[in-house]
């Protein structure tokens, strides 16, 4: 069942039981006061019948007369009162001495239950179904010459009964056209009401399709419209999820093929001269120079297969941190690149203000002779590679590594810590690189909380700035 169909449904069946309360509840009402109306004109009527009677009983009473004189006296008295008072749809009922003594019309006589613990100066009403009509029969007392005399005026209160069931009919019928037209609205209104709705259900299923770009155009001021911002909100997050998942496919797609290629380069070089030493008579020269080939490829092999291990082990694992001195750090730095840096002839320059950080010294030396490593590689002869470090207005300390090298395009800065992303192919595999230090840098440094950027121009230098934090006592 479709929630419009349940929404007008609820509200067909709300709106049939309310409306059958309070019509209820109205023609009870109604029904009530026209019969207390009908009970307090038989009251007043048996009140003047009862007066005449007794009025009429006064000349006999005031001399003295027996009880069956007077009894004998009560039916001329009873037609009189009853042609002179009585209304068409009435009856008198005289009794005395326990005998009915005067009937006013055909109507069958009231049973004894009308004198029940009827008691002198009371009225007692009795209502009672006789065939199809409702007659009410009020009974009065009074007492003479120590008998009951008992007057009984019958009054017919059908009319309240026929007025009850008149209305009943027509709110039956009124209740139908109500429901009827209410139904039409409110089929037309939950329409209104659910069509955002529907919307969503039809942009859901479009995005369950894999059109990742459908979005709800639904712009009510209500629940609906801010549910309709929410749905948007989770489609766009889905999509920026897809294009993300997407980019990483393509990343390790690209990571494999890179990474494929060049374990192929050397491996090929490799096995080609093992093979020329294995099968050929070579020279002793061609030996030597074979035998160089194979031991500069499997470094490159051996390098490659560590960083990789580390940028695999750094992915997966924290890094604990301890209290490093910048001092400390650097010089173990300067002492691990200066063999390099001697042999191409180049210059280190350090200018850093004592500070204490927060890292671990093997990390971050990897980190800086990676970035030292690469300035040599864009450097030329004679040129001088600048580190200068100082604490910064936030309390963290900034390093800088700036060579006067051969730069980079905007497009080569985007890509340079692609893994196995290399500007100058050529030279990196003559220098011994493989594409992985700035992966590398870029883990460690993000493992260790620290902000970093490359700034760099095409044969001009590039600039490498990194932010750490501070150590803190508490950290201990």
């Amino acid at each position: 069942m479709r929630f419009r169909d349940k929404v007008l449904a609820s509200n067909i069946i709300l709106l049939s039981i309310a409306l059958g309360i309070l019509g209820y509840i109205m023609i009870r009402q109604n029904f009530s006061l026209a019969l207390e109306s009908l009970k307090e004109q038989a009251l007043l009527q048996n009140n003047l019948v009862q007066s005449n009677v007794e009025y009429e009983l006064l000349d006999i009473m005031n001399s003295d007369v027996s009880v069956a004189q007077i009894s004998s006296a009560i039916p001329e008295i009873g037609t009189r009162v009853h042609s002179g008072m009585m209304t068409m749809d009435e009856t008198i009922f005289i009794y005395f001495n326990e005998q009915l003594l005067f009937q006013g019309g055909n109507d069958t006589p009231p049973d004894d239950t009308l004198f029940d613990k009827l008691t002198l100066g009371t009225k007692h009403v009795l209502l009672e179904k006789e065939k199809n009509f409702y007659q009410m029969y009020v009974t009065s007392k009074n007492v003479i010459h120590d008998t009951n005399l008992y007057v009984v005026t019958k009054t017919d209160v059908t009319s309240a009964y026929t007025l009850m069931h008149k209305q009943i009919r027509f709110f039956k019928m009124g209740l139908f056209f109500v429901l009827v037209l209410c139904s039409l609205l409110m089929f037309v209104i939950s329409r209104m009401l659910t069509r955002p709705l529907e919307q969503l259900h039809l942009v859901a299923n479009r995005l369950s399709d894999g059109d990742y770009q459908a979005r709800a155009e639904i712009k009510t001021k209500d629940e609906i419209g801010e549910l309709a911002k929410s749905f948007n909100l989770m489609a766009c997050s889905i999509n920026e999820h897809i294009d993300t998942l997407t980019a990483m496919i393509k990343q390790k797609e690209q990571f494999v093929a890179d990474f494929t290629h060049e374990m192929k380069t050397p491996m090929t070089s490799i096995i080609g001269y093992a093979d020329m030493l294995r099968s050929k008579e070579l020279t002793k020269e061609r030996q030597v120079l074979a035998a160089n080939y194979i031991f500069s490829e499997g470094k490159r092999l051996e390098i490659m297969s560590r960083k990789l291990f580390d940028l695999i082990y750094l992915s997966q694992n924290e890094i604990p941190l301890k209290k490093l001195s910048v001092t400390r750090l650097f010089e173990e730095v300067t002492q691990s690149v200066s063999p390099m840096l001697t042999a191409k002839g180049l210059t280190l320059s350090t200018t850093l203000s004592p500070f204490y950080i927060s890292g671990d010294i093997e990390l971050l030396k990897t980190v800086f002779i990676n970035l030292i490593d690469n300035a040599r590689k864009a450097s030329k002869k004679d040129d001088i590679i600048t580190i200068t470090g100082q604490a910064t207005d936030d309390c963290r300390y900034q390093i800088c590594v700036t060579d006067n090298g051969i730069g980079m395009t905007k497009e080569d800065v985007k890509r340079v810590c692609d893994e196995f992303y290399m500007v100058d192919k050529s030279r990196t595999r003559r220098e011994g690189g493989a594409g992985l230090g700035l992966s590398l840098v870029s883990i460690i440094l993000e493992r260790h909380h620290a902000e970093w950027f490359l700034e760099s121009t095409l044969n001009q230098g590039t600039t490498v700035i990194i932010t750490l934090l501070p150590w803190k006592e508490e950290q201990q």
